[in-house]
């Protein structure tokens, strides 16, 4: 075979590819079983023809991926789910392989989509949140409308109203905004379900309305057809079901006409309960075996016997239904006596319960208010033991410079007199006798009045112990000479009473710094009065 004949059989391959795989594109709104059938045979031709001979043609494997990912999303539609999980998870490893950015995000966004039908909700939200983040960042427009709407359909699933109608919105006004009528489309969809899980079944009709005009221009069926089934169910509930037959015949045509057959079933089951909403049994009964035989095909029962004992089931049930109307009725009435009775018994044991509940709390404030009288009684009873320690402390202080006063007159006084009598002038003046009497029976009251030191320690144990616990080396003469200073005793006079010189009070107090570990800033009486 020649180089020429080799070239163009591998041109004819692509081409062949490139016309597969449009016609495939171009069937999905028309006939959907067509459009896989041209995928499947274009990868057919990508796997044998091209691949084997271009092992890096990095184009071909980007198209086999997209064409995987139309797959998967179809496989899906017809109820396949393991093919369609396979056909997504080859496609999401074939565009890794090779470094695809731009289209990865439409990989993500089906593979959030089917973990959403297989009900697996964290695995859905983070390939959605995935497919939303890589559309921004790479700048895919129209993926990232698509991503938007799913967001919505998800959360409308999990019953989040508010974050479905804000992720429709943002669908709407951005598809809006690049001219994308597809992502229009999916935001109108994504509104009317929204309205119809709000009960608005008007805004919902007239949402639907407005999406089958957009999809009629680019002859959208597989949306048209949703929007069918949206307004069958709409006008059902607002009980008109003439009008819910003619749109849910309507969905289920072109389901047939599509070759969607995944949701044949279900409006066959909306068919047959829209019949018996409008009394004709017989046509009810007739969808809803055209139910049970495309449930059965869906499930890949083949048994005969076994759609016999679903059909004779059904008959059986709306016959007994029919035949018991009296009964119902009866128990209804029964019914709504027990509730009665019930509700007797309920509000009775509810006035027990609050009766109950009523005691406890009055007990727990009173209670609390008797804790809080005694607590504040306390208060009271130390704010008055605490004035009168003050008082206390005051008249040692003015007792103590008393004290000191005296002596110091004392002292002088008789420093006098002994200069008197050395001089001799009065030696034998019996009124300088009783005058120096006095002053020594003075010094007698005097001595015996510095016990007044023990009485400051008495009034001071609770502040011995502090300071004792922190600076555990002070001396017992520190901590007498730290207890006089609290008490704004000056140096002069604390040298008075505790009989030393006034440089060894400076001393002390020098000592009592470092031992207390105070610097040149801070003040030794502002620290005593602390404790």
């Amino acid at each position: 075979m020649s180089v020429f004949t080799i070239t163009l059989n591998a041109q004819n391959d692509s081409l062949e590819v490139e016309r597969l795989y449009k016609l495939g594109i171009d069937s999905l709104r028309v006939k959907t079983q067509k459009s896989i059938h041209n995928f499947e045979k274009a990868i057919q031709i990508i796997n044998d023809s091209i691949l084997t001979k271009e092992t890096d043609n990095n184009y071909f494997l980007l198209k086999k991926a997209l064409i995987l990912d139309e797959l998967s999303h179809y496989y899906r539609k017809d109820t396949d789910d393991v093919p369609s999980l396979k056909a997504i998870q080859e496609s999401l490893k074939i565009k890794e392989s090779i470094g695809e950015t731009y289209t990865l995000s439409s990989t993500y966004r089906i593979l959030g989509r089917l973990y959403r039908y297989k009900k697996d909700s964290i695995k859905a939200l983070e390939y959605y949140k995935k497919a939303l983040a890589q559309s921004k960042m790479y700048g895919n427009d129209k993926e990232r409308v698509q991503t938007l709407s799913a967001l919505s359909g998800y959360y409308l699933t999990y019953k989040d109203i508010e974050k479905s109608e804000m992720y429709a919105q943002q669908a709407l006004k951005y598809g809006d905004s690049i001219g994308y009528n597809k992502g229009k489309s999916l935001a109108f969809l994504n509104f009317s379900n929204i309205e119809k899980r709000k009960k608005n079944y008007e805004s919902a009709i007239s949402y639907s309305n407005k999406n089958i005009e957009l999809c009629e221009k680019t002859n959208d069926r597989i949306s048209i057809e949703r929007n069918y089934k949206v307004l069958g169910y709409c006008y059902r509930k607002m009980g008109q079901p003439e009008k819910a037959v003619f749109y849910y015949k309507k969905s289920l045509d072109l389901l047939i006409d599509i070759g969607i057959e995944g949701s044949i079933a279900n409006r066959c089951l909306a068919l047959s309960n829209a019949y018996t909403d409008l009394g004709n049994h017989e046509r009810a009964f007739a969808f809803y075996r055209g139910y049970k035989r495309q449930q059965i095909k869906d499930m890949n029962i083949k048994s005969i016997k076994e759609f016999a004992e679903l059909e004779a089931k059904y008959t059986y049930e709306r016959q007994k239904t029919i035949d018991s109307i009296r009964l119902v009725e009866e128990q209804k009435i029964n019914e709504e006596h027990l509730l009665q009775q019930a509700s007797t018994r309920f509000w009775k044991i509810t006035a027990i319960i609050v009766g109950v509940f009523g005691l406890i709390i009055a007990g727990i404030v009173f209670v609390s208010r008797k804790r809080k009288e005694q607590i504040r009684l306390g208060q009271l009873k130390n704010e008055m033991l605490q004035k009168e320690v003050d008082y206390k402390q005051k008249d040692i202080s003015d007792f103590a410079l008393n004290i000191s006063r005296n002596r110091k007159w004392r002292e002088e006084l008789l420093a006098y007199i002994k200069k008197i009598k050395k001089s001799g002038s009065f030696k034998d003046d019996s009124n300088f006798k009783d005058l120096e009497k006095a002053v020594l029976e003075r010094e007698i009251v005097d001595n015996n009045m510095v016990d007044i030191q023990s009485k400051v320690d008495v009034l001071n144990t609770a502040f011995y112990e502090k300071l004792h616990e922190k600076f555990p080396t002070l001396t017992k003469t520190e901590a007498k000479i730290c207890s006089l200073i609290r008490l704004n005793i000056d140096n002069n006079e604390i040298a008075l009473l505790q009989n030393v010189a006034l440089e060894s009070v400076y001393r002390s107090r020098s000592r009592l710094r470092k031992k207390l570990n105070l610097s040149s800033k801070d003040d030794l009486n502002t620290f005593l009065n602390q404790f």
